[in-house]
């Protein structure tokens, strides 16, 4: 008996403080990622709908999650060799230039986004920009777009890649949810 009470105890605990960590940052696995960059005269696009995000709605900062071997372009070769790269993961870590993520009725809003890309060997210092639209769903708020324009040889792509063209194109689209009352 008292066993059972201990461990109901402990399980109130850790259900009541995930409770509470749950009305400041929400999390989906299922954003939506378009890297594109001109090759050979030609748009290369690369696009996964496997993109963790987190987003702290009361100090507007998130954390991306990219595994690259969910990445798809519709080229046979180059998706083999994305799928090589399980668990290879690529996170960007940064801030929104808002105070916070309203998710009450709200005019649009147009941002700067600042943050870190870290991948396997390398980090990155990235600025971008941002829009949030109001959208009157039931579950959802908002939809979050942030672009980013990075120098391919930043990456170390331009090895990869001998006639990439421009900058990569990096842009993510995410629903942000409603807040818990």
């Amino acid at each position: 008996m008292k066993n059972s009470l201990y461990y109901l105890l402990i399980l109130f605990l850790v259900v009541t403080s995930i409770k509470s960590n749950a009305q400041e940052i929400y999390g989906t696995d299922n954003g939506i990622i378009h890297i594109s960059v001109v090759v050979n005269d030609s748009i290369l696009t690369a696009v996964s709908k496997e993109l963790v995000v987190i987003l702290n709605y009361d100090d507007a900062t998130f954390k991306l999650l990219l595994d690259r071997s969910s990445l798809r372009t519709g080229i046979d070769s180059i998706d083999d060799a994305l799928r090589k790269l399980k668990y290879n993961e690529v996170e960007l870590n940064g801030r929104l230039g808002i105070d916070q993520i309203r998710t009450v009725k709200h005019p649009p809003q147009e941002f700067e986004v600042s943050g870190f890309m870290k991948g396997s060997n390398e980090e990155l210092a990235i600025i971008g920009s941002g829009h949030l639209e109001h959208i009157f769903g039931e579950f959802y708020s908002c939809i979050l777009n942030m672009n980013f324009y990075v120098n391919p040889a930043d990456l170390m792509l331009d090895s990869y890649f001998q006639h990439i063209r421009g900058d990569l194109k990096i842009q993510i689209i995410q629903s942000v949810l409603k807040r818990r009352d």
